[in-house]
């Protein structure tokens, strides 16, 4: 439709018109269904419930490092949340996503241009019926379209990037809650290494003190040299702990390091100096199945990517119905420049577009199923990693009972053997024994001790898989600062 713009009652019929399309069409319905997120049936609590220790508490869930109280801890995990490039990688992502999003919105917004033009052209004058000659054409306008979303394709184009975003944030959510796991464990695998070191030490004195008096009972005719070779070799063997439990604490170091953001020897020399190992919290909360799954971020991202998926579908269900847009234009056009702005130059067009596949080879219906499988897909996806979800928290929940059991056996294993190296120094201190048998319970001491470390770094393990495994680790406030910063750059 074309008029020129001194034609008032023209202009507003086609204005009427355009209205009384939009008015008519605009009442569709959005393509695809209706998103509602799934739910899933859940034990009402745990196998191992009957031995937590405390019900859920927000508090400690989101800072549940600091119930080591350790202050180097809690720098380190301030350090990593702050610092970690791989978070700064994922909030980049979620920027990238959002820019996205800005996109696939604007498809339903005013697209407005500006243009102008000047030519100068001379035809031939040898064609007959041509008079031929020089013109010159000034030209200046402005184009706008708009496609209209009638039913809902970049609606739900939106919604699937809104749901992307989501997940996005989950997903960053989901990987400082690993990272701050994999800090703790790391640390938690360094103080116990040290502990470990320092027992070694003292066990290998206690095997050279041996190594000397059974190379004196050799001197003086008491002893052989199958037993001075065997004391050696033990004490060889012990010397052999060391090396390998330091290159564990600078293997930790190293991975410390890292994860805070800097380089592998950035926290060598503050970490060096040997520090108690860390205990077993004095309050561990523990939430129901049904809180783990609205906690956990892997979850809710694995939800988000359900919803992402579902509008999807509405998309591909789009391609197949008409598309409407309403293009307008207005502009001037005269042979010389000074009149491009008076009445008589003035020009306007508006019109309707419709455009209608009649066939494409099944693609669009393919597209549909695609969109649906995939949808399916996401829903199956989620509804296993509940489930195994679940089992992580279950899974933590054995591992940490067990070591508690057997760690109490430990426990009395070094005050046994404590207690007999007591009694071996009272019989040697009265002149009733010989000091190997001091030697021998001192020995029996330190590996005792040894184990009972061990047996404390796989407590605080299972406390640090527990925690993971419950989502902890991370709260909207800190997501919602992260967020204003992306935003900010």
């Amino acid at each position: 439709m074309y008029a020129s713009s001194n034609h008032p009652r023209l202009r507003r019929r086609g204005a009427l018109l355009l209205f009384s399309l939009v008015a008519a069409l605009s009442g569709c319905t959005t393509a695809g269904p209706d998103y509602h997120a799934p739910t899933v049936s859940v034990p009402a609590n745990w196998i191992e419930d009957h031995r937590a220790t405390t019900a859920s508490d927000e508090e400690g869930l989101r800072t549940w490092w600091r119930s080591f109280d350790d202050p180097m801890l809690d720098s380190l995990v301030d350090q990593t949340l702050a610092r970690n490039q791989d978070l700064d990688i994922a909030l980049a992502r979620l920027r990238q996503a959002r820019a996205e999003r800005v996109q696939i919105a604007s498809a339903t917004g005013l697209h407005v241009s500006a243009g102008g033009s000047g030519e100068t052209r001379r035809s031939s004058k040898a064609l007959g019926g041509q008079p031929g000659g020089e013109s010159r054409t000034w030209q200046l306008g402005f184009d706008a379209s708009w496609e209209l979303d009638l039913f809902g394709g970049t609606r739900r184009a939106v919604e699937a990037a809104d749901a992307g975003i989501a997940a996005l944030t989950e997903d960053r959510r989901a990987l400082q809650v690993s990272l701050v796991a994999e800090l703790v464990s790391n640390y938690a695998g360094l103080r116990a290494t040290q502990l470990r070191l320092g027992i070694a030490h003292a066990n290998i004195r206690t095997l050279v003190e041996a190594e000397r008096l059974a190379e004196q009972s050799q001197r003086t005719g008491f002893g052989t040299l199958a037993t001075v070779m065997q004391a050696r070799a033990e004490r060889e063997l012990a010397e052999a702990q060391p090396p390998l439990m330091d290159a564990d604490i600078a293997r930790f170091s190293h991975a410390i390091g890292v994860l805070a953001g800097g380089f592998p020897g950035d926290w060598h020399a503050a970490l060096a100096a040997p520090a108690p190992a860390l205990p077993r919290p004095a309050r561990l909360p523990l939430s129901l199945p049904s809180e783990v799954i609205r906690q956990r971020p892997d979850l809710r991202a694995d939800e988000r990517r359900l919803a992402a998926a579902t509008a999807q579908i509405g998309v591909a269900e789009a391609e197949r119905v008409p598309k409407f847009s309403i293009p307008l234009g207005i502009g001037t056009t005269a042979s010389v420049i000074h009149r491009l702005f008076s009445s008589a130059s003035m020009a306007w067009v508006a019109g309707v577009q419709v455009s209608q596949s009649l066939y494409d080879g099944g693609r669009a219906q393919a597209g549909v199923a695609g969109a649906q499988a995939n949808a399916d897909a996401a829903r199956l996806v989620y509804e296993r990693d509940v489930r195994l979800a679940l089992r992580d928290v279950e899974d933590a929940l054995t591992g940490w009972t067990s070591e508690r059991q057997r760690q109490a056996s430990l426990r009395l294993a070094v005050a046994d053997s404590q207690q007999a190296l007591d009694h071996a120094t009272r019989l040697y201190g009265r002149g009733l024994s010989a000091y190997l048998p001091v030697l021998v319970a001192q020995r029996t001491v330190n590996q005792a001790r040894d184990e009972l470390a061990l047996s404390q770094w796989e407590e605080v393990r299972g406390v640090i898989a527990l925690y993971k495994s419950l989502g902890a680790g991370w709260s909207e406030a800190d997501q919602a600062g992260e967020l204003e910063k992306a935003a900010a750059r």
